[in-house]
């Protein structure tokens, strides 16, 4: 008998985490090859990466404060995005909210998915407002922009190297130019590593998988 208490979706740990996130994306994409709709089977890992990481941790419980704090606040600050991929990553988070309707895991204590999807819909163009701002970003995402700027790719580590070394070179006052205050994490819960610390690349459609600060 498979484990489907509220228990299971609200881990504490970055072991239930895995377990959780990979449960509910597989389910996700066994779901979404039933209708005509096409989405990655890590289509809802932006979602839960965030969902645990820097909200609540409940998997399953969404309300539309969830949704504004991801969107408009989250990915804003980390999340490495072109304008044209926007569409897409609300699409799959209406998906993804749908699914957890019609197959009885969105947790009781959530607002309505029909409310839940008509809210993203609602916050559609804030959404690119926020993700076009550079006030916006976190630093990491600030100094990465940068290093995409002059054609650096998080992949190519001796690009990385040179990168660094010439921006360090920079006078301070160029350097905080660049960076400025970023997103402050405040009281937030935030993830130690692998998305987007200082210093790490942010990851274009939030494939990477986090970890929770203690």
């Amino acid at each position: 008998m498979v484990d489907d208490t509220s228990s299971r979706w609200e881990p504490e740990s970055d072991e239930e985490y895995e377990a959780a996130s990979t449960e509910l994306k597989r389910r996700f994409s066994t779901w979404v090859t039933r209708g005509d709709a096409v989405f990655d089977s890590d289509a809802p890992e932006g979602m839960l990466h965030y969902k645990w990481g820097y909200v609540d941790g409940h998997l399953t419980r969404w309300t539309r404060h969830d949704l504004d704090e991801i969107y408009l606040e989250l990915y804003p600050a980390k999340v490495m995005a072109d304008s044209d991929e926007l569409d897409e990553v609300l699409a799959e988070a209406k998906m993804f909210l749908t699914f957890l309707s019609e197959t009885g895991l969105l947790d009781k204590e959530s607002e309505p998915a029909e409310v839940l999807v008509d809210h993203l819909g609602r916050i559609h163009g804030r959404f690119r407002a926020n993700m076009a701002d550079a006030s916006r970003y976190s630093f990491g995402k600030r100094l990465w922009t940068e290093a995409a700027a002059e054609g650096v790719r998080p992949d190519d580590a001796e690009a990385v190297e040179a990168f660094m070394a010439r921006f360090n070179a920079r006078p301070r006052g160029e350097r905080d130019a660049i960076l400025g205050g970023g997103l402050k994490s405040g009281n937030r819960r935030t993830p130690t590593g692998r998305f987007t610390p200082p210093g790490t690349s942010p990851q274009p459609s939030s494939r990477k998988r986090p970890t929770r600060r203690r």
